[in-house]
């Protein structure tokens, strides 16, 4: 699924396992609906594991908070080619926009 040196990509590996992993009909230790997501996150905690912090090259630890947004959506496509364009991801270009937003505006 990966190579040793890159990152599992997270939400392929959910996409896979809530649409197309197969189980077993009848089967008996298979956790189905919200007994699967329950137990997936505590696996998650007791490794540890689960997308890094996004502070960490700057030292900060814990955890990163989730902000959404509603775009319009020619402003959302145009933020997808641009990003594409850039060999980046969508929310990086969001972050960065925010923080260079805010220097210019905070008093």
């Amino acid at each position: 699924m990966n190579t040793e040196n890159e990152e599992p990509d997270f939400g392929r590996l959910a996409e896979w396992a809530e649409r197309d992993m197969k189980l077993p009909e009848n089967s008996a230790t298979a956790n189905r609906g919200q007994d699967a997501a329950a137990a997936g996150r505590e696996l998650l905690d007791r490794v540890g594991a689960g997308r890094p912090s996004l502070g960490q090259a700057d030292g900060v630890s814990g955890e990163s908070p989730r902000r959404q947004v509603r775009l319009p959506r020619p402003l959302s496509e145009r933020l997808d080619r641009f990003a594409e364009n850039q060999h980046r991801k969508p929310s990086d270009v969001m972050r960065e926009a925010v923080e260079e937003y805010l220097e210019v505006h905070s008093g």
